[in-house]
C-alpha cells in the first residue's frame, strides 16, 4: 500500500497541497460559486482525501481512479492521506480539532450518527447547481447517506451484497428457495467430510438476511417502532435457530475456523453466506477450491431479498476546500470514477449504470433489491450485540429457543429508538 501511494504521490500530488492552501477565487470555501457559473473545469486548488488504510489491490485501484481524475480535472490536486489506527476514533479527534479532510470515507454503520452530530456537509445545493444525477445509485446503498431532513450527506463509493457461495464439487445445483436450502443441507449432512453443510453467523450481520427472507423484520416501515417481537419475526428467528439445532449449520468458530471463508476453503462447510470480499481471500488462500456464487435463496416472504453494506465519500462540514471536494466526489461516485474503481473487482458498483466487474454478476444482480445491513437505525451496534449474545447463548446451551433472543433484541431496539 505504501509503495502504491508513493507512485500516486509522484504522479498527482504536489507536496504543498495539504488542504491548507488558498483556493482559487472561483472555489471559495463553502462552495460559493453561483448556480449559473458552476463549471467543474474552472475549479482549481487542493483537496485532501482520507480513508482507512486498505489492501494492496484496493490501493492500486484507488491509484488508477485518482489518476483518471487528475487527467480529467488537472487544476485540482489531490492529497490522499490514509489514516492509520481505529478510523472512527481518529476521525473523532479531527472533528474535535477542526482539522478534517475535505473528502473522506464514512461507513454506513456510523453515517447517521455523524450526520446528526453535524460533521458532514449537506450536498443538496451542490447537487442542484451542478445537475449531478443521483438517480443511478441503488436505493439500498444511497438511502443510508440521507439525513432525517431528507438531504444528501454523501454518495456511496461502492457496496457489497450477501450471497450464497458454494463448493461446486459438492453442490451441483444451488438452492433457489429456503425450502430447497434445507432439503439440500439435509442431504449433505454427514457426507463429504463436512462438519456441517452450512457455515452460519450467529449475528444479524448475516442473520438479518434470513430474517427478511422468512418474512421477519426489526423495525416498522416508518422505522419508529420495533417489530422483532411480531409473530412473523419470532417464527423467522426460530427458523434460523433451528438450522443450528438440526445440525445443518454451525458457526465458523465451532468448526475451528476464523470465519466462514475458511470453512469453505477447508471444506468444513459446503455453503456459506458472504460478500465479494470472499473472492480475493479464496484466490490467495484456497486457490484449489472451486466455488461459485448464487443469489440469496427466496424465503417464505415470497420475494427475493438480501442485505448490503456500503461506504460513502462525504464532505466535512468543516472542510476548507468544499468546491474541490465536490468535484472529486462527483467523479469518484460518478459513472467514470466508479467504473475505474470497481473494474478490478475490489467491490461492487453502487450505481446501476456502471459495468459489472468480471465474476460479480450474481452479487451485483442482488443490488436492486438488497436492504441495508447497517446504518438504517440509531444504536444498531447495541442491537446487534444483544441479538448475537442471546443467539450464541442459545446455541452454546443447546436450548435453541427464539424467545430470549427476540426479547433481548426487542429491548435493545426500543432503547435505541428512544434515545
Amino acid at each position: 500500500m505504501r509503495r502504491t501511494l508513493a507512485v500516486l504521490a509522484a504522479a498527482i500530488i504536489v507536496a504543498s497541497c495539504t488542504g491548507t492552501g488558498s483556493p482559487a477565487p472561483s472555489a471559495t470555501t463553502g462552495g460559493s460559486t453561483s448556480p449559473a457559473a458552476w463549471d467543474p473545469n474552472t475549479i482549481s486548488g487542493p483537496v485532501v482525501l482520507s480513508g482507512w488504510q486498505s489492501s494492496p489491490a484496493e490501493g492500486n485501484a484507488l491509484t488508477q481512479t485518482l489518476l483518471g481524475f487528475q487527467s480529467t480535472y488537472p487544476k485540482i490536486k489531490v492529497d490522499y492521506q490514509p489514516l492509520a489506527g481505529d478510523y472512527p476514533t481518529v476521525m473523532a479527534t479531527k472533528f474535535a480539532s477542526g482539522d478534517v479532510p475535505d473528502l473522506f470515507y464514512v461507513d454506513a454503520s456510523y453515517a447517521g450518527t455523524w450526520i446528526d452530530q453535524g460533521y458532514l456537509a449537506p450536498l443538496d445545493d451542490y447537487i442542484s447547481k451542478s445537475g449531478f444525477d443521483t438517480s443511478k445509485f441503488f436505493p439500498g446503498y444511497a438511502s443510508i447517506f440521507k439525513g432525517k431532513d431528507g438531504k444528501w450527506y454523501g454518495f456511496p463509493k461502492d457496496g457489497n451484497t450477501i450471497g450464497l457461495a458454494y463448493n461446486t464439487a459438492i453442490v451441483k445445483d444451488p438452492p433457489k428457495t429456503m425450502a430447497d436450502l434445507i432439503t439440500l443441507a439435509q442431504s449433505l449432512k454427514g457426507t463429504n467430510g463436512l462438519k456441517a453443510p452450512l457455515c452460519l453467523n450467529p449475528g444479524l450481520d448475516r442473520g438479518l438476511a434470513f430474517l427478511y427472507a422468512q418474512g421477519g423484520s426489526l423495525l416498522s416501515d416508518d422505522g419508529k417502532t420495533e417489530t422483532i417481537d411480531s409473530a412473523a419475526s419470532k417464527t423467522a428467528v426460530q427458523w434460523y435457530l433451528d438450522l443450528f439445532k438440526d445440525g445443518l449449520g454451525m458457526t465458523a468458530s465451532d468448526m475451528g475456523d476464523g470465519w466462514c471463508g475458511d470453512s469453505l476453503g477447508k471444506k468444513n462447510a459446503a455453503m456459506i453466506f458472504e460478500g465479494g470480499w470472499l473472492d480475493p481471500a479464496m484466490v490467495s488462500t484456497y486457490p484449489d477450491v472451486k466455488y461459485a456464487w448464487a443469489v440469496m435463496p427466496t424465503g417464505s416472504s415470497g420475494s427475493p431479498v438480501t442485505i448490503s453494506y456500503t461506504v460513502s465519500y462525504s464532505i466535512g462540514s468543516q472542510a476548507k476546500n468544499k468546491d474541490e471536494a465536490f468535484v472529486l466526489l462527483t467523479y469518484l461516485a460518478g459513472k467514470d470514477g466508479m467504473t475505474k474503481w470497481t473494474e478490478g473487482g475490489v467491490a461492487l458498483p453502487a450505481r446501476s449504470d456502471v459495468p459489472t466487474p468480471q465474476g460479480k454478476d450474481v452479487l451485483v444482480s442482488e443490488s436492486s433489491y438488497a436492504k441495508p445491513g447497517s446504518g438504517f437505525m440509531p444504536g444498531y451496534n447495541d442491537v446487534q450485540k444483544a441479538f448475537q449474545d442471546a443467539f450464541t447463548a442459545q446455541i452454546q446451551n443447546k436450548t435453541f429457543d427464539a424467545g430470549p433472543v427476540v426479547s433481548a433484541t426487542a429491548t435493545a431496539v426500543t432503547k435505541a429508538l428512544s434515545q
